[in-house]
């Protein structure tokens, strides 16, 4: 069972499950505990007919952070998520904060899953939020975890195939450099399937699994928390940490269509992580 502490800064809602609802929970089932710094304090996640709420003001998100430092519990944690950063004066922030815990404890791994946005809505952040985590957060990141419309952001071109992807991260100046898994990609040449390309130093990868017409919002940080509790919990590598999430990850959206809904709800968390123990122990009996 994981012993160390995860510092998540992601969005905070009061009504659903995406951001730090989805990436806490899914960390905490599994024995984690986590530090929750909020971004956004929000009602419900945008897109729905009405949202209350807004970004935490520069001042309180620094006092926040500088909170946390001032605490010394940083031999008590062993990664950091970033997830959904709704300005690009917090990106900075969030920077400076990641980039401090980098050199008393740069062990502690540092996962950047790169909110911008995703097809067909596009951008759902402020413009000048993609430039503020390509300058600031890309490079301190150990893993990357964007989406298709994410990656092809960063990188500044379409991407239609595999080889096209991987030929655009080798001539990036920072992306040749990270561990990265894209996400949600569909590819002219792979018919109704989607990939995760996987780049672990200088070798690749991809992890298929068929397309589920349900596009529930908070897919995204729910795979980059299943990615981190494999990574701290069960498998060395990330290929196999993509497999094991995919497979999870298509058995909760199958349920969401049969039952016809859009959302993630609380039995959908619930029953990832009891299929998750299910076949831990079956492994373990093995």
């Amino acid at each position: 069972m994981m012993q160390k502490k995860t510092i998540i800064i992601h969005s905070k809602v009061a009504y659903g499950y995406v951001g730090s609802n989805t990436t806490s929970l899914v960390l905490q089932l599994a024995g984690q505990d986590v530090i929750a710094v909020p971004t956004v304090v929000l009602s419900n996640r945008y897109g729905l007919a009405t949202v209350g709420g807004g970004l935490l003001p520069e001042t309180l998100f620094q006092d926040v952070l500088d909170g946390i430092l001032k605490l010394n519990i940083l031999d008590e944690v062993a990664t950091i998520i970033t997830g959904y950063i709704g300005s690009a004066e917090l990106v900075e922030q969030t920077a400076a904060f990641i980039r401090t815990i980098k050199k008393s404890h740069p062990a502690i791994l540092y996962l950047c899953d790169p909110v911008m946005g995703d097809q067909p809505q596009g951008l759902y952040v402020n413009q000048e939020v993609p430039k503020a985590i390509m300058q600031h957060l890309l490079p301190l990141a150990d893993v990357l975890t964007p989406n298709q419309f994410e990656m092809e952001t960063i990188l500044q071109q379409k991407i239609s195939t595999e080889k096209q992807t991987i030929q655009a991260i080798a001539k990036h100046d920072i992306l040749r450099h990270k561990d990265i898994l894209v996400t949600g990609c569909r590819f002219e040449e792979e018919g109704d399937t989607l990939q995760i390309i996987v780049k672990h130093a200088a070798s690749y990868d991809r992890v298929t699994t068929s397309y589920v017409p349900v596009d529930p919002p908070g897919t995204g940080e729910l795979f980059a928390a299943l990615l981190l509790r494999y990574k701290l919990q069960e498998y060395d590598s990330y290929v196999d940490c993509a497999k094991e999430a995919s497979i999870l990850i298509k058995r909760a959206l199958q349920r969401i269509a049969k039952e016809g809904r859009s959302e993630f709800d609380l039995n959908d968390i619930l029953l990832l992580h009891l299929d998750m123990n299910e076949v831990m122990a079956m492994q373990s009996h093995y």
